[in-house]
């Protein structure tokens, strides 16, 4: 399975600003020695070395991330706005022109997590078939309700494409190309829930944006270390500093440091951090992500968990 991701920012989407941009080169220049510039190959040496807010950004685009399975057939978790990037790159692989068939998992209907749905262009296309999967019995009705004339041009039942709703619950699991899906909600504003995908060789990925742990909440987590445990990529939102969750308590978004926390617990192989705020520019990220690191070397050094930031364009195989 390769897993790649769209988009990465939480709540609102937020682009890089030419004065971030500006700042990026004044940075690099600066960095730059003569020798870093005698040549292509000590160009692209000098770029690969500089720090990855510097060189290229963690992206602006809302909650989308795809599944490509081993036999090449597509699930979508969530149509933020990286899902409109994510349509076109489907369709220059020559997928979703008109006979063909994808999977969504819908986390929940916040906007952030379905307002790249209209702008997705193989939604359009005859013959393409549909299939949204969601705990959620009403996910048609609220897809729907984002689609009326006074919010949108069109309506949902002018997309072209061929619509197929799955509803399940906690209790169950669904297979979807060869893959079995569980879901457990989490604590969130309206309610989320977090998907967990098995292959057939027993690996799992686990996919728990938009939801709140805390520190009033960590003693009674048995059931969710059950759930997280062993999973070989964990995707979970960490939103907040550990700082900022203390004064953002019910708001539905956890941090780094507990998410780290979490992860070892579970014997989690590799996290992602995920769900950025839209205020983090690239600095904030590196940060972020360096303190994450520097908590699990300090809180448990002989660990092998991995810990990375998302970031648009990240892949990541298993």
């Amino acid at each position: 399975m390769i897993i790649r991701f769209w988009g990465v920012r939480g709540s609102l989407a937020t682009a890089i600003t030419a004065r971030q941009v500006e700042e990026k080169i004044r940075k690099v220049l600066e960095l730059a020695t003569p020798a870093d510039l005698l040549s292509k190959e000590a160009i692209n040496n000098f770029i690969s070395n500089l720090p990855f807010s510097v060189r290229g950004t963690y992206g602006g685009n809302t909650t989308c991330v795809e599944l490509q399975t081993n036999d090449n057939r597509t699930i979508v978790i969530d149509a933020g706005t990286g899902l409109r990037a994510l349509g076109n790159a489907l369709m220059a692989r020559g997928k979703m022109k008109g006979h063909d068939e994808m999977a969504f998992f819908f986390t929940h209907s916040h906007w952030d997590h379905i307002q790249g749905l209209m702008f997705f262009v193989p939604v359009f296309i005859p013959g393409n078939t549909l299939h949204f999967y969601s705990c959620f019995a009403d996910i048609e009705a609220r897809l729907r309700y984002q689609m009326v004339t006074t919010h949108f041009p069109l309506t949902f039942d002018e997309l072209g494409c061929t619509k197929v709703f799955h509803h399940f619950t906690e209790t169950e699991s669904v297979e979807v190309y060869g893959l079995q899906v569980s879901a457990k909600s989490v604590r969130h504003p309206g309610g989320c829930y977090s998907y967990k995908f098995r292959q057939p060789n027993g690996k799992t990925f686990i996919f728990c944006s938009d939801a709140e742990f805390n520190l009033a909440t960590m003693d009674d987590i048995g059931p969710y270390i059950d759930y997280f445990f062993g999973a070989d990529i964990l995707v979970f939102d960490t939103q907040y500093t550990f700082e900022e969750s203390l004064q953002k308590i019910d708001w539905g978004h956890s941090s780094a440091a507990i998410a780290t926390d979490i992860a070892i617990r579970s014997e989690v192989k590799k996290l992602v951090l995920y769900h950025h705020d839209p205020s983090y520019d690239d600095d904030k990220m590196d940060n972020v992500l360096l303190q994450a690191i520097k908590y699990k070397s300090m809180m448990a050094p002989r660990h092998p968990l991995q810990i990375v930031a998302a970031y648009e364009g990240l892949e990541l195989e298993l």
